[in-house]
């Protein structure tokens, strides 16, 4: 979760600051935290898995080290008020590096193919440079972990609003807006053994 929570925090920034208070500005706010505001802890009735045991090593038919296809993936109690899914696949040594990242699934999806897009989802642009999946890739003998996690949002997201100038989905204001309209959230880990 700690992993996540970087990855979003990270994304949280508008460019604003605030302005030094003026001689006659002498009272302070309270900011009482919100829902919105909390982090948010996978629910127990909310699940996602694929084909992996939790922890446990995943096929290497979905690595680069072997076909390079995004596994399939199911999703199951999915909280009352779901509008859509994003989901998100990164490593949980480095964060920031994001694998796979999409937006719009349908609410009430309930699997993903193996090396299925589902019609109207939005995909970002991952840390490789492409759009969708980029398969775990870790170095000769390594063996590292990777984090799944799948959103509930009460909201459809903008294409317009997380999409870059050269018309590329941006990861980063993808999931600035991901994490705006979360309210729930699952999470599987994996983990990949390097031949």
């Amino acid at each position: 979760m700690l992993a996540l929570v970087v990855v979003l925090a990270a994304c949280s920034r508008d460019g604003r600051t605030l302005a030094p208070a003026t001689p006659e500005q002498s009272e302070s706010i309270a900011i009482v935290p919100t829902e919105t505001t909390l982090s948010l802890e996978p629910s127990d009735s909310f699940v996602v898995g694929g084909p992996w045991i939790e922890g446990a090593d995943i096929d290497l038919a979905f690595t680069c080290f072997g076909r390079n296809v995004s596994p399939p993936i199911q999703i199951s109690g999915q909280p009352t008020g779901t509008v859509t899914l994003a989901l998100l696949l990164h490593d949980v040594e480095t964060p920031e590096r994001l694998l796979w990242t999409m937006a719009n699934i349908a609410g009430g999806t309930v699997a993903l193919g193996e090396g299925a897009t589902p019609p109207d989802v939005v995909v970002a642009t991952n840390s490789d440079g492409n759009a969708g999946y980029s398969a775990p890739c870790p170095g000769t003998g390594e063996r590292r972990q990777y984090l799944l996690t799948v959103f509930a949002l009460d909201k459809v997201i903008d294409l317009a609003a997380v999409t870059d100038a050269n018309g590329a989905v941006d990861a980063e204001l993808l999931l600035t807006e991901v994490e705006m309209g979360t309210f729930d959230l699952a999470e599987s880990t994996f983990y990949v053994q390097a031949p």
